[in-house]
């Protein structure tokens, strides 16, 4: 079940992003940090930050910016499936979901950072369309390759 997130989840967010250790490694982040940059992200405005629900427990989040003030297409923030459930085809079904609802119905061009070390998420969304397109740095001064899935509406 996927939905926007509320105040009322942070606790679990918090108890999600904490067991993401793979993830958090690859920022270059401690746990800590990794946990509270991201329940900051997701209670600021202007975001669409999703929960992802699984036999009552959070399985993945996501976050989206549907209008990029630079370049009017929609980002992926972040997309987080625990890890321990890497190899399932879940990730695959949830991606798939999230794209459907989420994000078809507000752009036909999609954008994410991938971290150049992070060759397993860049293989994942490569095989969902998205093609590199430049270098780049975050906000936060994380360099990412940028990818780009470009849709195709009929006439």
């Amino acid at each position: 079940m996927i939905r926007p997130y509320s105040k009322e989840d942070r606790t679990e967010l918090e108890d999600f992003l904490v067991k993401q250790r793979t993830f958090a490694m690859l920022n270059g982040q401690s746990i800590q940090a990794f946990r509270d940059e991201n329940v900051a992200d997701f209670a600021e405005d202007g975001t669409v930050s999703l929960i992802i629900r699984a036999d009552g427990r959070i399985v993945a989040i996501a976050e989206l910016l549907k209008r990029h003030p630079v370049d009017g297409s929609l980002w992926l923030g972040l997309f987080v499936v625990d890890e321990t459930l890497h190899g399932t085809g879940l990730a695959q079904t949830l991606y798939e979901q999230v794209e459907e609802e989420y994000m078809r119905p507000y752009q036909t061009v999609f954008r994410l950072g991938v971290l150049p070390n992070n060759l397993r998420a860049r293989r994942f969304w490569e095989r969902n369309g998205y093609v590199y397109e430049k270098d780049s740095t975050t906000n936060k001064d994380v360099r990412v390759h940028v990818l780009k899935k470009q849709l195709i509406r009929p006439e």
